[in-house]
């Protein structure tokens, strides 16, 4: 599921996606408040989609959405922002159209931050994009990640770097999945941190705990469906020993609740590919994970 956290609202906001029941793609936006979702009616939105990516703007308190496959098949690179009363198409004139991106937002200068994704052709891209003054502009990198999709980067406020792990790319083969770490950092560019490890996955789940200052893996696929916990400070990468969530790929929405300074992740697909509705928190100190009773 594609989702983001609105600190001004202290909400999760989810916009889109595929409909396993309807085989359609859907273009509602529902807000979650802690108890209960809310679905939001709006006069326009964008269109229809899945493979999108959708970050929150918090110097702007914007959603932005870009992206993604419409019903038609095609792909899209169309940016849109929602203030909380309606949307706005930002732009159309930016990276290539694309699906399977990743965005995340640097809080410190306010640049959205997009790499990778997949053409319609299915060929991988390894291009690095900032939407920054409401324009998009192609960072350049002479070092650079190998293309890929299905991957996952956060945004370490603490270190003011971007982190990028796994995804995979496709061969004559099948596919490869990645177990690589990358960092971007304004100075240098891309740096690979580690090379590829026996954690190799995709569509998985990773976000930034602010509050313990250590980027959180979760789950994904490799061969079967993963329920496994990760963090990485830097260096390296501990796997957290911790029961809870079942094994999900799907992406799995992982976001950082700033009010109760806890991880929270969302949904995802289970092994027998059906779509998941439950939320847990994770206390990496505590090392657990807790269902959160909801009003679902």
């Amino acid at each position: 599921p594609i989702i983001a956290y609105s600190e001004k609202e202290n909400s999760i906001f989810l916009f889109g996606g595929f409909c396993s029941i309807t085989k359609s793609r859907l273009n509602d936006l529902w807000k979650f408040d802690g108890h209960k979702w809310v679905s939001i009616s709006t006069d326009e939105a964008p269109s229809p989609r899945s493979g999108h990516s959708m970050i929150y703007d918090k110097i702007n308190n914007r959603l932005l959405v870009f992206g993604g496959k419409n019903d038609n098949s095609e792909l899209m690179n169309d940016l849109w922002s929602w203030d909380g009363n309606s949307w706005k198409l930002e732009s159309e004139d930016g990276p290539p159209p694309r699906q399977s991106h990743i965005m995340v937002y640097n809080t410190k200068i306010g640049d959205a931050f997009l790499f990778g994704g997949s053409n319609i052709d299915k060929e991988a891209f390894n291009d690095t994009w900032v939407y920054r003054n409401e324009t998009w502009v192609e960072l350049e990198s002479g070092n650079r990640p190998p293309a890929r999709l299905q991957h996952t980067m956060s945004y370490d406020e603490e270190r003011d770097k971007i982190v990028l792990f796994g995804g995979f790319t496709r061969t004559d083969n099948g596919k490869h999945i990645y177990g690589d770490t990358w960092e971007w950092e304004a100075l240098d560019g891309w740096q690979q941190k580690t090379d590829e490890l026996n954690m190799a996955r995709d569509h998985h789940a990773m976000a930034y705990d602010a509050k313990n200052m250590k980027t959180i893996l979760f789950g994904g696929y490799n061969q079967s469906y993963l329920g496994d916990t990760w963090s990485w400070d830097g260096e390296q990468w501990e796997e957290i020993q911790a029961d809870g969530p079942s094994a999900r790929a799907g992406k799995p929405g992982l976001v950082f609740n700033n009010q109760i300074k806890k991880l929270v992740l969302f949904g995802g697909w289970d092994k027998s590919n059906m779509p998941l509705m439950d939320f847990w928190l994770i206390d990496i100190n505590q090392k657990e994970w807790k269902k959160l009773k909801t009003d679902l």
